[in-house]
């Protein structure tokens, strides 16, 4: 990203912020707009390329600003993801892990058989948001 370390901590930990830069995938977001940290929690409904929206709740348990924080998801995904953070040349590299279950009935059960395509969207998704977060900081 090219923004300072700062910046970008305070871009991706604003949640709420994600239909604005990320819209392709996070079609809502509500709840607690505050910086990340511990038991702040937002409700979220989220698309990929394919023809289903996920719903789940995201809640912070771990936070260190700017560098890191941490999430737990239950709904539609379940397990955690977590935003790294350093200052780099040039700007903030910043490393988004994320590691679901899909619980969604259907999507769940249909997860074996079409894996590759499920791959494929998840990336997509991905995509978007790192093309909507360059694209947000840099009109900064």
């Amino acid at each position: 990203m090219r923004a300072p370390l700062d910046t970008a901590y305070d871009v991706v930990g604003d949640t709420l912020g994600y239909p604005r830069w990320w819209g392709d995938v996070f079609v809502s977001v509500e709840g607690d707009g505050s910086p990340p940290r511990p038991g702040r929690r937002v409700k979220i409904v989220s698309r990929g390329f394919l023809p289903y929206r996920l719903r789940w709740e995201a809640q912070i348990v771990d936070a260190e600003a700017p560098h890191h924080f941490g999430f737990t998801m239950s709904g539609d995904f379940v397990g955690s993801g977590t935003w790294s953070f350093e200052a780099g040349e040039g700007g903030t590299n910043a490393v988004f892990e994320f590691r679901p279950r899909v619980e969604k009935p259907g999507v769940k059960q249909l997860s074996p058989l079409l894996k590759p395509l499920f791959r494929w969207n998840h990336r997509w998704a991905m995509e978007r948001g790192e093309r909507g977060v360059n694209a947000l900081l840099a009109r900064s």
